[in-house]
């Protein structure tokens, strides 16, 4: 079955999930990656046993990810964050698939994620949106969302991305510079959405 795909990406704290939330409001189908990631590393006993034996027992509580252990190793290290993500993300992949195979006809998909270039998905996507902010904005709406300190978000920051921009850059077709306020990520979207929707008409002349 061909579809059509969005790749919704961004840093932590650019407002990605949120912006991918509107259209999931309007009706979208979003599949968020980081989201089913989690869920994943606590289901799966093939990635608990990779992760135990890669980064040590302590990455599990109570037979559950433990996300602040596992985020001090990986966003110290390039290599572990590597791989961190040759254990999931063939999970997530296949998750994925399964997810659009449940999923009712619609015009297009999204897939949210934080990693979309680094992961190679960017590939699959027909469409690519890039959210941006200012580091003292993305600083300022983690502490508050995570309760992390500056220098820990810092430096997950500085990993993400951390060589690729000028690939983001080339192969984003829109960049949203996430400076004001929420209607103003909720206006985008739906008129984003709005356009999506008349240029897979023009294109298609039916439903895929």
């Amino acid at each position: 079955m061909k579809y059509f795909l969005i790749g919704i990406t961004g840093k932590m704290g650019s407002g990605k999930s949120l912006f991918s939330s509107f259209f999931e409001k309007i009706g979208v189908p979003v599949y968020f990656s980081d989201k089913r990631g989690k869920i994943l590393m606590n289901k799966i006993e093939n990635i608990k046993k990779n992760i135990i034996k890669l980064f040590g027992k302590k990455s599990y509580e109570k037979n559950r990810i433990n996300t602040n252990f596992l985020s001090e190793k990986v966003f110290r290290d390039p290599i572990a964050l590597k791989l961190l993500c040759s254990i999931v993300h063939p999970w997530v992949f296949l998750d994925f698939k399964n997810w659009i195979l449940s999923q009712k006809k619609t015009l297009y998909f999204i897939k949210e994620s934080a990693i979309l270039f680094e992961s190679g998905t960017y590939k699959n996507c027909d469409l690519i949106i890039t959210l941006t902010s200012p580091v003292e904005t993305m600083i300022e709406r983690v502490m508050k969302r995570d309760n992390l300190k500056e220098n820990q978000i810092l430096n997950r920051l500085n990993i993400q991305i951390s060589n690729s921009n000028k690939k983001k850059i080339k192969y984003s077709n829109i960049i949203i510079e996430n400076i004001q306020d929420i209607s103003f990520l909720e206006k985008k979207a739906k008129k984003i959405h709005k356009e999506i929707i008349s240029n897979i008409y023009k294109k298609n002349g039916k439903r895929r």
